[in-house]
């Protein structure tokens, strides 16, 4: 045919595989031109909790005891001599749980009997008799256990339930009060 030029057969594949080639490279601009082209915005927010120091007495901050027993010297005919004993829990013992790292201080006022730091005292319950006699922090009952500069300091509660001991002096007596029970309270104040 006159007037048609004829392309030559080795361009063919040239002229079928350009616009596939161009029409992958215009997706896969588009896919990432997509991803470039959606924008994003971020910010923070904080999460917080604050815990304060908290003590109870007993073993559960859940269940706090409300009274640690009584602290019991047994029964007696005379008191010639001093009666020494030791207090054990649910038996006057104090049981406390606090925060760990808490500084904490337990006090122990003198009683309702006009009790001092140097002596408290156990009333009969049917009349004003009394019966001296003190409690300690130790064993050797050198360190009484009271208020003000007698109350025992924990600095840094540790992480578990600390049972503290009472160590309790009955003083000897002459000539000996009245029969019956004898009995005094004592408050004891955590403080932390």
């Amino acid at each position: 045919m006159p007037g048609r030029q004829r392309v030559p057969t080795a361009l063919l594949p040239v002229r079928v595989l350009l616009p596939l080639v161009l029409l992958l490279l215009v997706l896969l601009s588009l896919m990432l031109c997509s991803s470039a082209r959606a924008a994003t915005a971020t910010s923070t927010f904080t999460v917080s909790a604050t815990l304060t120091n908290g003590c109870v007495f007993g073993s559960s901050l859940s269940s706090p005891t409300t009274n640690l027993g009584t602290i019991n010297f047994g029964s007696m005919s005379s008191l010639t001599s001093n009666v020494d004993t030791v207090s054990s829990t649910g038996a006057g013992s104090v049981v406390v749980t606090c925060t760990p790292g808490a500084s904490v201080s337990i006090a122990m006022d003198y009683g309702i009997h006009g009790g001092t730091a140097t002596r408290r005292f156990m009333q009969n319950t049917s009349n004003p008799d009394q019966l001296g006699y003190q409690l300690f922090r130790d064993a050797a009952r050198s360190q009484v256990w009271g208020d003000g500069a007698l109350v025992m300091s924990i600095p840094s509660f540790p992480a578990t339930t600390q049972t503290y001991p009472v160590y309790a002096r009955l003083y000897a007596v002459s000539p000996l009060p009245s029969a019956g029970t004898y009995t005094d309270t004592v408050t004891v104040t955590l403080t932390y």
